[in-house]
């Protein structure tokens, strides 16, 4: 299996979603089948100890934050984006270096 971009592993959904939680903690399985295995039920712990921290926290700040979400999902899109463009860049790059030399 190849190797995934620095830009495919990014996580645009807000660390204070029910989403962008479990997807950042299930990182921490990492990509090896044991390792994953694992780190399956703690990562599933914890996943379930955030949701209901931000559950709480939503009930009591929730509506206080909707701008501040949208405006920092846009930051990390962008940020995400960015990442493509830089590897899209550095294939071209590399492609020249390649016919330049061979």
């Amino acid at each position: 299996m190849a190797e995934k971009l620095k830009s495919e592993k990014v996580v645009v959904q807000a660390p204070m979603s029910f989403s962008g939680s479990a997807q950042r903690w299930w990182k921490i399985t990492g990509s090896n089948p044991i390792q994953k295995v694992l780190l399956a039920l703690p990562a599933l712990v914890l996943i379930l100890f955030s949701w209901v921290f931000i559950l709480g926290w939503y009930l009591c700040f929730g509506i206080l934050l909707v701008p501040y979400r949208l405006l920092r999902r846009g930051s990390r899109k962008r940020k995400k984006e960015a990442r493509q463009h830089r590897e899209v860049l550095d294939k071209i790059a590399e492609e020249a270096q390649k016919n330049a030399n061979g």
